[in-house]
Parts: C-alpha cells; sequence; structure tokens
C-alpha cells in the first residue's frame, strides 16, 4: 500500500498526542503548590523575554507594533496570572456542608491550541498558561505566518515549566505547520477540548470536530457617542483603541456611529488628532484594494499595517502623522464594503438623527461580521446606557473605554482578562464570556443527602 502525505501527516500528530496523554497522566499527580510554581515559572520567563518576542513577531509577520506587543505578551502573563494564581484547580476546590456539595477540580485532557497571527506570541503565552494552570497538556498548531515567534515563544514556556517540575511534553507544537496538519489535530481521537483563535474557517473546523470545542468568533463592533458624552475623552479613547498595535484586538472599534446633535464636533475632534477623512473619490479607490472581494473583509497584507502604509497601499496620499484612516458612511452591508471588520487603524463614521437611528446602524454592524462580540457606548447617561446594553446583540457592552483593551478584560474594567473572547450563540460560539481557567476543568461535584422528596417510597411487600 502506498503511503499518502495525509497519512504521514496524521502519524505525526499522533506521535505527539501520545506524548501529551503521558505528560497529562503525570501532571495528575501535581499538587496545587507544584501547579502554582510551574506556573509562576512561566510567567518570569515570558517577562523577562517580552521584548524580545515582541520583536519577533514584528519582524516576522509585518503587522503591529513592537511597544504594543511587548503589552500584549505582559498582558498574557502578568496580568492574567494577578487574575488566576489565587484560584483553585486541583483536588477539592470547594466544600459546601450546609448544602452538601463538594467540588473536586480535574482537567479537561490533552488540548489542541490554534493561534493567530494577529496576537501570535501574547496567544500562546495566555493559551500556555491556563493551560498550565489546570493541569492540561497542550499541542499548537500556529498560524504559518507567525511559525518562527510562537515556536520561540513556546520553547521559552515549556523549558521554564520543565525545570519547575512540569513533565517533559507538556507543552508542544507542529513543527512542519500546514493546513492539514492543523486539521489532522483538532479531528485527532484523543484530543479533549480545543482552543480555538483565528479566522473563521478554523473555528468553523473546531467547532465540527465533534469534541469540546472554546472558539471565537469575528468582531465588527460598533461605538456609540450619545449626545451626553464627553466628546474629548470619547476620541481620546477611540483613537487609543483604534492604534493599539494598529487595530488588530478584534474588539476593537470598527465604526463610530454619532448622534447629529455632536456631529461636527466630533469630526473636528478626530482632525485635531491627526485623523485622515476621505473623500468620496478617495472612499471608492479604498474600497477596492482594502476590502478582498472574494471574503468581503479587510485584504490579507492590509491587517495590522499604519495608517500611512494603509493609505499607500491603496494609493491615498495622506500626512505622514495619520493616526487613523476614517471614511464617512450612511450604510451597511455588501454595498458598504468598509462597514466589515477591519482589524486596522480604519473605522467608518455615521451620523445618527436619533437615538433610534443609532440604535439601529450599531445593530446592524454587528450583524454584519460582528455578532456576539463587542459594542461600545460613551455618554453620561445611565437610562441610555441600559437601553444600549439591553439592544446589542454583544457579549461585551463597554461604556466609556476603549473597546480594544476593555474587551479583553482586566486593564479597564473587572471582566475577566483573556485573549479568547466567547461570541455566544449570536457568533455561533459555545461561550459568551472571556474564556480562563474554568473553561478549561472538568468539575466533579460529591453530593451527600441532604433532604427527602414527600411520598416517594416503597415496601417490601
Amino acid at each position: 500500500m502506498v503511503q499518502t502525505k495525509e497519512d504521514n501527516v496524521e502519524k505525526v500528530i499522533d506521535n505527539y498526542v501520545a506524548k501529551a496523554h503521558v505528560a497529562l497522566d503525570k501532571m495528575a499527580n501535581l499538587s496545587q503548590e507544584q501547579v502554582d510554581k510551574i506556573c509562576e515559572a512561566m510567567v518570569k520567563a515570558a517577562l523577562d523575554n517580552k521584548e524580545l518576542l515582541a520583536k519577533l513577531a514584528v519582524d516576522e509577520t509585518g503587522r503591529g507594533k513592537v511597544e504594543d506587543k511587548i503589552i500584549k505578551n505582559t498582558f498574557a502573563s502578568e496580568v492574567i496570572w494577578q487574575d488566576i494564581k489565587d484560584k483553585k484547580t486541583v483536588g477539592i476546590i470547594n466544600e459546601d456542608k450546609e448544602k452538601g456539595l463538594i467540588k473536586i477540580a480535574e482537567p479537561k485532557g490533552v488540548i489542541a491550541g490554534v493561534t493567530p497571527v494577529t496576537n501570535p506570541t501574547s496567544t500562546v503565552i495566555f493559551k500556555s498558561l491556563i493551560a498550565m494552570k489546570t493541569r492540561n497538556a497542550i499541542i499548537f498548531g500556529f498560524h504559518p505566518q507567525a511559525q518562527k515567534s510562537c515556536v520561540k515563544t513556546a520553547e521559552i514556556l515549556r523549558d521554564a515549566a520543565v525545570k519547575a517540575g512540569a513533565p517533559e511534553n507538556c507543552i508542544q507544537w507542529i513543527e512542519e505547520p500546514s493546513l492539514e496538519a492543523t486539521t489532522a489535530l483538532i479531528n485527532n481521537p484523543d484530543i479533549q477540548t480545543i482552543l480555538a483563535t483565528g479566522g473563521p474557517g478554523m473555528v468553523k473546523a473546531a467547532y465540527s470536530s465533534g469534541k469540546p470545542a472554546l472558539g471565537v468568533g469575528p468582531g465588527n463592533g460598533p461605538a456609540y457617542i450619545e449626545k451626553t458624552a464627553d466628546i474629548a475623552k470619547a476620541v481620546y479613547d477611540i483613537i487609543l483603541s483604534k492604534t493599539f498595535d494598529n487595530g488588530m484586538i478584534c474588539a476593537s472599534e470598527n465604526s463610530v456611529v454619532v448622534d447629529e446633535d455632536i456631529y461636527d464636533q466630533v469630526k473636528e475632534e478626530f482632525k485635531d488628532w491627526n485623523c485622515y477623512f476621505l473623500n468620496k473619490e478617495e472612499i471608492k479607490k479604498f474600497e477596492k484594494t482594502f476590502i478582498d472581494p472574494k471574503r468581503g473583509t479587510v485584504a490579507g497584507p492590509i491587517a495590522g499595517k499604519s495608517a500611512v502604509e494603509i493609505a499607500k497601499y491603496c494609493g491615498i496620499d495622506v500626512p505622514d502623522n495619520t493616526k487613523v484612516i476614517v471614511a464617512e458612511y450612511d450604510g451597511v452591508g455588501p454595498d458598504y464594503p468598509l462597514s466589515a471588520e477591519k482589524l486596522s487603524p480604519v473605522f467608518t463614521l455615521y451620523k445618527a438623527k436619533s437615538r433610534e437611528e443609532a440604535f439601529k446602524i450599531c445593530t446592524e454592524l454587528l450583524n454584519y461580521g460582528g455578532r456576539g462580540h463587542t459594542a461600545g457606548i460613551h455618554s453620561e447617561d445611565d437610562d441610555v446606557i441600559k437601553d444600549f446594553a439591553l439592544a446589542m446583540s454583544a457579549c461585551r457592552i463597554l461604556v466609556n473605554t476603549p473597546s480594544a483593551l476593555g474587551g479583553i478584560g482586566g486593564v479597564f474594567n473587572a471582566m475577566t482578562p483573556s485573549l479568547t473572547l466567547g461570541t455566544g450563540s449570536y457568533g455561533a460560539n459555545s461561550m459568551s464570556h472571556n474564556i480562563s481557567i474554568d473553561d478549561l476543568m472538568n468539575i466533579k461535584t460529591v453530593a451527600f443527602r441532604t433532604k427527602e422528596f414527600p411520598g416517594l417510597s416503597i415496601t417490601k411487600e
């Protein structure tokens, strides 16, 4: 029988998975103290190498900013660790004598970790850390365009973990990346859970694998600047969000909807911050290059580039100090290409004649590729904020906050910090929250008899 390429790929994956299960069995015997010691060593290693890994990611992918990827690497290690370090993940984690219930934590098993090109090193840090905290072995399928930087990250983390007492092969990765290899990984029968962060195709494949998958959905989040908003602060927050790592966090604002009463003020404020407004002719020219006509989303080479680089790529002349490119729009959908997710320092600006129209535009934007992800509102009116939250089909409603950094939690708010953001059933996800360690444990419940059911009895006769 002739051996095919697929057979070889499956054998390689089988080998990874077999070694991961050996590591998994050994981790089952680790105490909470041992687990935490391993995680602390990983966090230190990540922080010691945060600049190196950030530079490797930018050099390899050509996307984002080194200084912002350093912040992402810090977030994925230090901020995440501060959130999870005191939480129990081994053995009995809760005992309620009054209710007669005991909760026992067990690992999910061997995890397949899929990572994106947009947040490569930080996602590897995040997923490795939450996997080790919950005693799961993890095997990564890295995005081919970020393979080298992700491998270096995983090597640093694995070496630190093993030195601190973790078993060999607790963290592994596909050495020769390909769609076939990653597909074989997520479909391997001995993989227990999939952590999928990446494009819609890979996330859909993860959910189609027939096993538990924690995936994400695309973000096409709107931000509504309501007439009571602090205009200067709202504009500052949006620019901060859109320029952070060149807009590659999928929670960032892709469109801004502004009440008619304050529209001109908001526009001038954006201009004062060196935002470039495309004219009608430039918008038509920009649309043709910025959006991939086949997919209807941002063209691959554009995501994560600076505003100046994007303008040049699209044949538009802009000042060298341009921070963000803005297109004034009056519609949403395929006939309005720039209303899609942009993953870059570019957004569309809409004028709303009423609150009802603003809500309608925001809803249409979410429905056009961002349903379930994130929506932001800038307002000082609590009633409007609550009405907005009730109306939006988004799992994260961010108030007076830069959406990119607000959506990942732990920075501007008390949400769970994470780099894997669920979009719920709105976005065809199994989870509607920020994914963390609670999602990587099987919880056994020991239930003591504490009550009787009236009328339930049998007799010997």
